[in-house]
């Protein structure tokens, strides 16, 4: 690649490599035992004093021909190795980036900013844009030298299919505004328990359950939800602690939630949280039994304010006031939209050769937030009316973020999602639906294009065969 030193390529078989592999649906375990070529080439951009790791697991047997970029998560390029072995059982080849950092934790701090204290835009490239598509290039080459055949490319992009789930598209506005919550929480001086969240939170799902006609506990339509928190002001819930009692504060809290973050006259910056989702990630607290003295911030929220646009790793972020964070989430934009917030509807040369984009997000998401995803697919609609040629998005309702942690675990999970995309991808078929059941296997239903939804026709409200996909419930 222009620009950039080649350090050091290793190469070594790894035999009978077993390991229980985290996967996207986590309905079940998964349980791999493959054998393998293990490539590693570190790398840097000339000028930049960056050192680059690439890794590529290739099979030793049965390729496909395929190849497999592998994501990260938070602040890292490269979350787990354990990542590859699905793909590599299936006889995929499987790439990742480190991106020019430590891939784990999961926290900026020991890259983010440079010795004179100033954001390292060099590694902030990297994570950003420059890493994914040079370790796609990287892994197509291992394979052409390792297989002795090449790797079709069809267009100018990394590869002609891509599998988003709950996508980062808004980096720049939706990461501070994570930070939210606890920006709420600070201004009201009240830190309640998070068995306060999860007690208003079943309520609102047990409110507003039956507006698709199905009694489920899953919230389809939290949009249309007209639930009022302040109904449950005066109940006792029971916590693992002990007994409390929802107060007006902790509905005030949960409405702007679910209002997002504002500007100090009132108009909106960014959108809330669904109505039908739990914030115990992002307006969690620090208690002891059921006395809470402050908050716990989400580590990505408060790590992105502090290191990337404040530039000061011992700033208090609880001091900061309405114009304080308005101003935070401001220069978030100015300064790093243009890197981060990959929110061009313009995919028209995607489209142009051939690539395929199979798009969901889960209702229930409480890290990033679904309307985002349904906002850009909408603008890129805008700008092609036949965008379902290329590009399906799809709503997992009462699904969280990417389907984990989940506190109740009644969401339809999207499967197969990998081998729907191969089908359309290689074999031109388009997914009309989406096979999802819950986690415990109890329901099934397919979920439909956006903005078609799986409507009940009868029978057993269980099986995925009483649905069809309808314009609205």
């Amino acid at each position: 690649m222009p620009g950039t030193t080649v350090y050091a390529i290793t190469a070594a078989p790894v035999l009978n490599y077993t390991t229980i592999a985290e996967i996207a649906n986590p309905q079940s375990d998964y349980n791999a035992t493959i054998s393998f070529c293990n490539v590693t080439i570190s790398y840097g951009h000339q000028g930049w004093h960056d050192n680059v790791t690439v890794t590529v697991w290739l099979p030793l047997h049965g390729w496909t021909g395929r190849l497999s970029g592998i994501g990260g998560a938070g602040f890292s390029s490269l979350y787990s190795f354990t990542r590859f072995a699905p793909a590599v059982d299936m006889g995929w080849a499987a790439v990742a980036t480190d991106a020019g950092h430590d891939h784990l934790p999961l926290t900026a701090d020991t890259w983010a900013l440079d010795p004179a204290g100033r954001v390292n835009y060099f590694l902030l490239e990297n994570f950003f844009a420059s890493s994914q598509e040079e370790a796609a290039r990287i892994g197509k080459k291992v394979c052409q030298d390792l297989y002795g055949m090449l790797l079709a490319q069809r267009y100018p992009d990394a590869y002609d299919g891509i599998l988003a789930g709950a996508p980062a598209i808004n980096w720049a506005t939706f990461v501070p505004g994570m930070y939210y919550p606890q920006f709420v929480m600070n201004q009201a001086g009240y830190y309640p328990p998070t068995c306060v969240w999860d007690a208003m939170n079943n309520a609102t799902i047990e409110a507003c359950d039956l507006l698709d006609g199905v009694k489920d506990h899953i919230l389809s339509l939290p949009a249309e939800c007209d639930f009022d928190p302040y109904t449950m002001v005066g109940t006792s819930i029971s916590c693992d602690e002990g007994t409390v009692t929802i107060n007006a504060d902790d509905a005030d809290m949960m409405v702007k939630f679910w209002e997002g973050p504002r500007y100090p006259d009132g108009s909106s910056i960014w959108y809330g949280m669904n109505k039908g989702t739990s914030p115990f990630d992002l307006a969690n607290t620090t208690c002891s039994d059921l006395n809470c003295t402050g908050g716990y911030p989400f580590t990505i929220a408060s790590e992105w304010i502090s290191l990337f646009v404040l530039q000061n790793t011992t700033y208090d972020l609880t001091t900061l006031g309405a114009d304080d964070f308005a101003a935070v989430m401001n220069l978030s934009i100015s300064a790093h939209k243009a890197l981060t917030s990959t929110d061009s509807p313009d995919l028209f040369n995607f489209r142009a050769t051939g690539g395929k984009i199979l798009h969901w997000h889960g209702l229930a998401d409480q890290q990033i937030y679904p309307t985002g995803s349904e906002q850009y697919y909408k603008k890129v609609e805008a700008r092609d009316p036949a965008v379902r040629d290329f590009y399906r998005f799809f709503e997992a309702p009462g699904v969280n973020h990417c389907g984990t942690s989940a506190p109740s675990g009644y969401g339809l999970f999207p499967e197969n999602l990998m081998n729907a995309l191969v089908k359309w991808v290689e074999e031109g078929t388009a997914p009309d639906v989406l096979p999802a059941s819950t986690l415990d296997g109890s329901q099934h239903r397919d979920l439909c294009p956006w903005p078609q939804v799986p409507a009940y026709q009868g029978g057993d409200t269980a099986a995925a065969a009483s649905y069809e996909c309808a314009d609205s419930y």
